[in-house]
């Protein structure tokens, strides 16, 4: 039950935390720069913590699962993909997605990296 709450607190200060940017930095020219900078930030951040601490507390859910998947949004990533298709912006699409998933696993492997204190984390 711990856990469970922990998550819910977590969770409600990563959708917060996400939407306070999404004001603050608002997103300009069409491009989605500040759903890629939070998806980016949130993939180097949980592959880092959830690598340091590998048990899973309700401290550590909370803050991983909670606040960083809340934090982070695949569906706001998608919807923003469609409406760059929609408005005929192929090459801002294509940029986005490319630029999400490939940038999403490079901040990953480094976070996981940085945990690891080593060259690599492929080991």
């Amino acid at each position: 039950m711990k856990s469970f709450l922990a998550v819910g607190i977590g969770g409600f200060f990563g959708a917060i935390s996400r939407y306070s940017l999404s004001l603050i930095w608002a997103s300009s020219g069409g491009f989605p720069y500040t759903t890629l900078c939070i998806n980016l930030v949130g993939c180097f951040c949980l592959a880092w913590l959830f690598t340091t601490f590998t048990k899973r507390t309700p401290i550590i859910l909370g803050i991983g699962t909670g606040f960083f998947g809340a934090f982070t949004t695949y569906s706001t990533f998608s919807l923003e993909t469609l409406l760059l298709l929609e408005n005929s912006e192929w090459l801002q699409a294509v940029l986005y997605v490319s630029v999400s998933v490939l940038g999403g696993l490079a901040c990953a492997w480094l976070g996981m990296r940085l945990a690891r204190g080593r060259k690599t984390c492929f080991l």
